[in-house]
């Protein structure tokens, strides 16, 4: 539908706006860079300009600062600038942003009603406006086109009413796009997570694999050592029965020389200095004549063999096959110690009075030692637990005998029965607590305890027992501080 045209009083009026704001936008600009004022100023002489400007007009002059319109000269070299005026000039400036706008849109109105009215053009065969769609062909139509015979059995619609009907078929595969993409992108999220997942597990492995060639390291270490000083040992025992064997050779050699140099000497005498000396030669024949040599001296070689701890295997597998989940036994506890509801952490608290709780209705209880035991024992076998140490303290951790004594004082050692590591945890920082986690190896049949601390997969120290009957696992805790425990994980 065409556009009614304006009226001359219409057109006149906007002619007459047109050529206002024309003016106003002239009137909005900087005399010098010929675009809108900005930062504006008002000088002596009435003229306005941006800040910059005039700064730039200015810079290098000292004495006389003209104006950059009409060179009256300022007196003042700082003049005030003009809020009101750049107010307005930003007024100005939305004015025009909004004039340009609404042009832009009634001119892609009108371009649209233009094209819908050409939209629909002729047909190429009859000149005709289209004007029918076909729904079998999916073709649009003019007239004539629908009454020829290859279209009288088909489908056709007016236009309108195909074109609302196909809308209505784009909005339902719309929606069934919608739900496809929506199912897209949960699998992609599924499967970022995946990938993240698996990224995880991946750096979690790597630096387990770190920590276990350290640890690798370290064993390789002292196993280094330890054939070192074997072929030390070796060396030095076979160099002391060469030389003793060397030292009794050359001492036979030397009775030997001499002996043989008396019987020559003694052929060359006269008959009767021959037959004097004849006995005491047949006497010294007699002893060395018959001597019999030692042997050679042989040695053999005892090759030493690059052997490793047995459950050496690295803390990722020591926990995938021989972790074994404790708990504490609350009747060896020293009555410094409480145990909680589920018997996996024990915590120590300062006793106000001395003595502090009876043990006398726990026999098995500890009374000099602030250690408690595990409820299970071993007998045989590798056993691997964990351990998690909160706050700070003097720690104690191990196995010992089912026979070790509970009034036992002072240091334990393995020859009471206790095979322990003991360790200090200090403070971190005043606002967090320190906390430390170790694992225990126990290798009964080989009687070894090896302790290992897991925040850093490093390697404590390895004692060596003399195992026999029932093992149970020690924990010892002593603290200045309120808040000590530790926690079987």
């Amino acid at each position: 539908m065409p556009l009614p045209l304006p009226s001359p009083l219409e057109t006149g009026a906007a002619m007459a706006l047109a050529a206002s704001l024309a003016e106003l936008h002239a009137e909005a600009r900087c005399p010098v860079c010929r675009d809108f004022l900005q930062e504006p100023i008002t000088l002596e002489c009435g003229h306005n300009c941006c800040a910059s400007c005039l700064q730039q007009r200015w810079e290098h002059l000292q004495d006389v600062l003209p104006c950059p319109v009409c060179l009256h000269p300022c007196t003042h070299g700082h003049p005030q600038r003009n809020t009101q005026l750049g107010n307005m000039v930003d007024l100005v400036q939305q004015l025009r942003s909004k004039r340009l706008k609404v042009a832009e849109l009634v001119e892609e109105e009108e371009e649209e009603e233009g094209e819908e009215e050409e939209g629909r053009g002729l047909c190429e065969r009859h000149q005709q406006v289209l004007s029918l769609f076909c729904e079998d062909d999916l073709e649009l139509l003019c007239t004539q086109c629908g009454e020829s015979p290859e279209h009288q059995a088909h489908d056709l619609m007016l236009i309108e009413d195909a074109a609302a009907h196909h809308r209505q078929r784009l909005k339902s595969c719309l929606g069934r796009l919608g739900k496809q993409l929506e199912e897209a992108e949960t699998i992609l999220l599924r499967q970022v997570w995946e990938e993240q997942g698996w990224r995880e597990k991946v750096e979690e492995r790597k630096r387990d694999l770190v920590c276990e060639s350290e640890h690798l390291k370290y064993f390789l270490k002292i196993e280094e050592d330890v054939l070192e000083n074997e072929l030390s040992r070796q060396m030095t025992g076979f160099s002391k029965k060469i030389i003793d064997r060397q030292t009794q050779l050359s001492d036979i050699g030397s009775t030997l020389k001499s002996l043989l140099k008396d019987i020559l000497g003694l052929r060359l005498e006269t008959d009767l200095a021959l037959l004097r000396g004849a006995g005491h030669m047949h006497r010294q024949w007699r002893q060395w004549g018959g001597l019999e040599l030692p042997a050679t001296f042989s040695y053999q070689f005892m090759e030493p063999a690059l052997l490793l701890p047995p459950h050496f295997a690295g803390l990722h597998n020591l926990k995938d096959h021989f972790l074994v989940h404790l708990t504490l036994d609350p009747d060896t506890a020293h009555s410094s110690l409480s145990v909680s509801q589920d018997q996996k952490t024990v915590s120590f608290h300062r006793l106000d009075r001395a003595g502090g709780p009876t043990s006398g209705s726990r026999p098995k209880a500890f009374t000099s030692l602030e250690a408690i035991l595990g409820m299970q024992s071993f007998e045989g076998g590798r056993h691997f637990w964990q351990v998690e140490i909160q706050g700070s303290g003097m720690w104690s951790l191990g196995v010992c005998m089912e026979s070790f004594p509970r009034n036992a004082v002072g240091t334990t050692t393995p020859g009471d029965g206790c095979w322990q590591l003991q360790q200090f945890t200090g403070v971190i920082l005043d606002s967090q607590q320190a906390q430390t986690r170790v694992g225990v190896f126990l290798d009964y049949d080989l009687e070894k305890v090896a302790f290992y601390n897991l925040v850093n997969c490093s390697h404590f120290c390895t004692l060596n027992g003399s195992f026999s009957g029932k093992l149970l696992p020690y924990f010892g805790l002593c603290s200045s501080s309120i808040a000590f425990s530790v926690t079987l994980v």
